[in-house]
């Protein structure tokens, strides 16, 4: 016995060390090293309590640790230190009611512990694939019910701390607040808050959270299916996220410090819909905006106009901006379409455009009338992404191959609505170009030919073409060849697939419409 715990070297290791290496390895790892050594069997638990920082959102956690877990954190081993930052994502299957108590305990620990971040998120497991026609496509709807009482005090001094702390950011995945009495006093000091997968969250129950947190600066509301209104007023709010709630109907928003706002969903009237009503101030602060209505199996009534572009003047200030395709596809229907007037406004100081293309001879055609409906004087770079719709279902590799055939005869047409004229639009101060899913096709020509055209201080263009086509990439080659003349000549060209693509990309490199979350 003496011989083995001389060559024990493991637990001659400073605690701190043992520690940090625990906290890099998966939970079921930390728990397996206790074979390593007996002295180093209760190491991984006392990891978890000891440690200030714990972030186990990067590793799959069985839901069924989620007790185990919690009662190491609100052991006290030797006056454990307040857990600054809890992250976890925990995998469940099957659902149970005393999982469900255990994730809430688990909730409750981290605030108990004083953590100025909490994020506990619940990924249920998929359902098994089943033959009959009549099952359920989804898991059904699955949240944890947090304790009444877990947000009514503020969170005591710790043994190494003489002042209270406050819970400054929460994020939650899966969580019911119906129990939550409301105002909660220990949100008052919350600056960020995210909420997705809340399946019963509705306008009276968000309304009263965010009454209780007078601090917050961001906000982010995604997947709550529920969810039919949004409003906030807030003197300080930086951030705003609404990302897949389609029941939503209402967005009131008044925030004039405003910076960075997403709002992926439902933007306009659609068929056997409602509408969406948009009332959003003005933000004169405003950086960046993400605004997109991409989503499978929508349509447009084209009896009623879109609210859509109606929230152009709640972004006019960006200098950063998103939109998709729906933004100038509705001018094919607006009666105003002649005079240009309507929704669309000036954006005095976009540098950095970003469009979302669903493919379509109609969003291509009005691109121009688009670009004339809204002036950009300071746009230098413009990325475009493209959507390759296909109705079989095709991968967009082999849509591309169908896109690749030669000019119809009904092209001509389509290449006159997309210029428009001999270059009524300049862009006088755009250097650069990107277009991503790009195939060659006589629609991508002339997309690519129009911005050539208002183009004249290019200096770097870049085509990157479609996954899983190993030929595409020559026949893109050949064909961009016929509009190259238009480039500058100081500018450089780069035509490449995605793996040889090492050049810059928009700030918004997240698309909720290729998520399979929001589909």
């Amino acid at each position: 016995m003496e011989e083995e715990e001389e060559d024990d070297r493991l637990s001659s290791l400073p605690d701190e060390l043992l520690h940090s290496i625990l906290r890099d390895l998966p939970l079921k790892d930390a728990v397996r090293t206790g074979a390593l050594s007996r002295r180093w069997a209760p190491q991984w638990a006392r990891a978890l309590a000891a440690s200030p920082f714990l972030d186990l959102a990067g590793v799959v956690v069985p839901g069924s640790a989620a007790a185990t877990i919690g009662r190491c954190i609100a052991e006290d081993h030797g006056g454990a230190p307040a857990l600054d930052v809890f992250r976890i994502a925990l995998r469940v299957e099957p659902p149970s009611s005393a999982l469900r108590r255990d994730i809430a305990g688990l909730v409750a620990a981290a605030v108990a512990r004083g953590a100025r971040e909490v994020d506990v998120k619940v990924d249920l497991a998929p359902l098994p694939v089943v033959q009959d026609e009549d099952a359920p496509l989804a898991p059904p709807p699955w949240v944890v019910e947090l304790p009444g009482d877990l947000f009514q005090q503020q969170q005591q001094p710790r043994p190494s701390s003489s002042a209270a702390r406050l819970l400054e950011r929460l994020a939650l995945g899966r969580f019911s607040l119906k129990s939550v009495p409301l105002p909660a006093a220990a949100l008052a000091g919350l600056r960020s808050l995210s909420l997705s997968h809340c399946d019963d969250l509705v306008e009276e129950e968000l309304e009263g959270v965010l009454a209780s947190c007078p601090a917050l600066e961001s906000l982010s509301l995604r997947s709550c299916p529920d969810l039919t209104a949004v409003t906030v007023a807030s003197s300080r709010l930086r951030a705003l996220q609404v990302v897949g709630c389609w029941a939503l109907e209402e967005l009131w928003v008044d925030a004039p410090a405003l910076e960075s706002f997403t709002l992926y969903g439902h933007t306009s009237y659609r068929l056997f819909g409602p509408i969406v009503e948009f009332h959003v101030g003005a933000a004169p602060l405003l950086r960046d905006a993400y605004l997109s209505h991409l989503h499978p199996g929508d349509c447009i009534d084209i009896a009623h106009d879109c609210s859509y572009p109606y929230l152009y003047s709640a972004v006019a200030n960006a200098r950063i901006l998103t939109l998709c395709s729906t933004g100038w596809a509705i001018l094919r229907w607006s009666p105003e379409v002649e005079n240009l007037h309507g929704p669309y406004v000036d954006m005095p100081n976009l540098e950095e455009l970003q469009l979302l293309v669903d493919l379509g001879d109609l969003e291509y055609q009005y691109m121009s009338t688009f670009f004339l409906a809204i002036s950009f004087p300071v746009l230098q770079r413009i990325f475009v992404r493209l959507r390759r719709c296909d109705s079989d279902g095709d991968s967009p590799a082999t849509a591309a191959r169908a896109w690749t055939g030669e000019k119809n005869d009904d092209d001509e047409s389509q290449d006159m609505m997309i210029g428009g004229g001999e270059n009524e639009v300049v862009l006088d101060r755009l250097i650069f170009i990107k277009i991503v899913n790009f195939t060659g096709a006589w629609l991508d020509l002339q997309l690519l030919s129009f911005f050539l055209d208002r183009a004249p201080i290019l200096q770097h263009l870049v085509l990157v073409t479609v996954e899983g086509d190993e030929h595409l990439l020559e026949v893109v080659q050949d064909r961009v060849s016929a509009v190259l003349h238009k480039v500058p000549r100081e500018a450089r060209i780069a035509v490449c697939r995605p793996s040889g693509d090492d050049s810059p990309n928009h700030a918004h490199t997240s698309f909720f419409h290729e998520h399979e979350e929001y589909a």
